[in-house]
């Protein structure tokens, strides 16, 4: 795929299962290359702090077990409740999403206003969110299952099981990479996956 062609910014939504390394691919994009990076888990973090609507419906919902003793949001716990079964993992969804989704809109249009070289969605759920229909291409970052459990254990945001829970209700990889326009494989050293992601983002924003 040609990706800006008639000089317009290329939109590239980023995505790949937990422990994948999207956000690292991001990461490199934004501080190799000066991407604008729009960042779902940043957006979903502001969207419920202390006084916000929806930590409010939350609490309501999980109770107070799901506040750390700041008011804030512990996203560890929550992890827990809300994927130990559909609905509360729904409940959760109907919460967060929608001002997810709203926020990204509002990002991805100042982009473009601001002419930004190139905008980067960084979303574990894009296809889920509908911003597959709003991005030029998609890249998705991959790694073999036991390698991104053992990535996400070692950041001790989660015990084993919610890590598997999630990977359970998550876009299985095989159908992610069928839906990509560039696949990114990350199984080896960060210096590897960070030549193999530059290699890529020169080749999908032009130089100028």
């Amino acid at each position: 795929m040609q990706v800006n062609g008639g000089g317009e910014m290329p939109a590239i939504g980023l995505t790949g299962n937990i422990g994948s390394g999207k956000s690292t691919v991001a990461g490199i994009w934004k501080e190799k290359r000066g991407a604008m990076v729009i960042d779902a888990d940043r957006i979903g973090s502001e969207a419920v702090v202390p006084g916000s609507e929806a930590l409010g419906r939350l609490a309501a919902h999980f109770g107070d077990q799901v506040l750390l003793s700041d008011g804030t949001l512990n996203r560890r716990r929550t992890a827990e409740l809300a994927f130990r079964n559909d609905t509360d993992r729904q409940v959760l969804n109907s919460v967060v999403h929608p001002e997810i989704i709203r926020r990204i809109g509002l990002e991805m249009a100042a982009a473009r206003k601001a002419r930004v070289k190139a905008v980067v969605v960084d979303a574990a759920l894009i296809f889920e969110f509908g911003f597959d229909n709003h991005v030029d291409l998609l890249v998705v970052v991959d790694a073999p299952r036991e390698i991104r459990i053992e990535r996400m254990l070692a950041k001790g945001k989660m015990d084993r099981e919610t890590v598997e829970r999630v990977m359970e209700v998550q876009m299985p990889p095989e159908e992610m990479r069928k839906k990509a326009d560039y696949v990114l494989l990350n199984e080896g050293s960060l210096d590897t996956l960070e030549t193999a992601a530059l290699e890529l983002y020169d080749r999908l924003v032009p130089k100028v």
